[in-house]
C-alpha cells in the first residue's frame, strides 16, 4: 500500500534510514524465508502463514509499525536494552540504538527485523533471543 514505518522525528535520521533499509530486508527472498523458520506462538503455523492470512507479503511487516523514543521507559533505564516490541508499537531506547547503529547499523537493522517478528506471533525463550538473532543474521546476512 506504500505506507512505510512510522518512525519519531526524535528518533533522528540515523534510526529512521535503519528502519527503511531493515523492512527492505524483508522484500529480499532469502531473508523473507525467515518466516517459515520460526511458528506464530498462536496458532503453531508458520509465520508466513500467520502473514498470508493478514492478506500482507514480507515487505509489508514493517509497514503498519510505530517506532518511538523509550527512553525515559523503565526498560531503557533497568536493562541493556536497544529495542522491545509490545502491542501497538516498537520501542526504541534512543541513545543506546543510536550507538549501536554508529557502531554496526547491519546488526541494529537485524535487531529491528527480530523485532518485527514478534509483531506476526514469534514468542520468546523459547527460542531464546539470541537464537532469534542468530536466525536473522544467518537468513539476511550480517
Amino acid at each position: 500500500d506504500g505506507r512505510g514505518p512510522l518512525v519519531e522525528p526524535r528518533l533522528g535520521p540515523l534510526v529512521h534510514r535503519t528502519v527503511e533499509r531493515a523492512a527492505s530486508r524483508l522484500a529480499v527472498p532469502g531473508c523473507a524465508m525467515l518466516l517459515d523458520d520460526f511458528a506464530d506462538v498462536r496458532s503453531g503455523r508458520p509465520l508466513s502463514a500467520t502473514l498470508a492470512a493478514s492478506g500482507r507479503g514480507p515487505s509489508d511487516v514493517f509497514a503498519s509499525l510505530r517506532f518511538v523514543d523509550a527512553d525515559h521507559m523503565v526498560p531503557c533505564r533497568s536493562r541493556k536494552t536497544w529495542a522491545w516490541l509490545p502491542v501497538g508499537g516498537d520501542f526504541v531506547c534512543r541513545a543506546r540504538f543510536l550507538s549501536l547503529v554508529r557502531k554496526d547499523e547491519w546488526l541494529a537493522g537485524n535487531v529491528l527485523v527480530h523485532e518485527a517478528l514478534h509483531t506476526l506471533g514469534l514468542g520468546e525463550n523459547p527460542p531464546s533471543s539470541e537464537e532469534i538473532t542468530a536466525a536473522v543474521v544467518r537468513r539476511c546476512g550480517r
